[in-house]
């Protein structure tokens, strides 16, 4: 399946670089921008109820979004580097194969 790339470090599929993405983005004093030049997530926290917040993270390239609790962030926090390598491979999840 043919994609679309762009050569420009940070470029997301549609040509647009993340720090264009990031620069249009409104002022949110809720929301913190957590970047390098590979991506740019927006953290913030999501609270459905008493006892129950949650830490909202958003891919802004893709608007794909994940909330994580308490239990799961401290699951992160005793993670090793090592143990988020296959998190970190793009072929794994985030890349449409024509084998599949």
């Amino acid at each position: 399946m043919p994609t679309d790339h762009d050569p420009r470090p940070g470029a997301t599929s549609d040509g647009m670089a993340l720090s264009d993405i990031v620069s249009a983005l409104q002022p949110d004093p809720d929301r913190l921008i957590v970047r390098n030049e590979f991506a740019a997530v927006s953290i913030s926290l999501c609270d459905p109820g008493p006892a129950r917040s949650r830490l909202l993270i958003t891919d802004l390239r893709t608007g794909q979004a994940v909330e994580l609790d308490a239990l799961e962030l401290e699951s992160l926090a005793w993670a090793r580097h090592q143990d988020l390598s296959p998190l970190l491979d793009p072929s794994q999840s985030r890349w449409p194969s024509s084998d599949k």
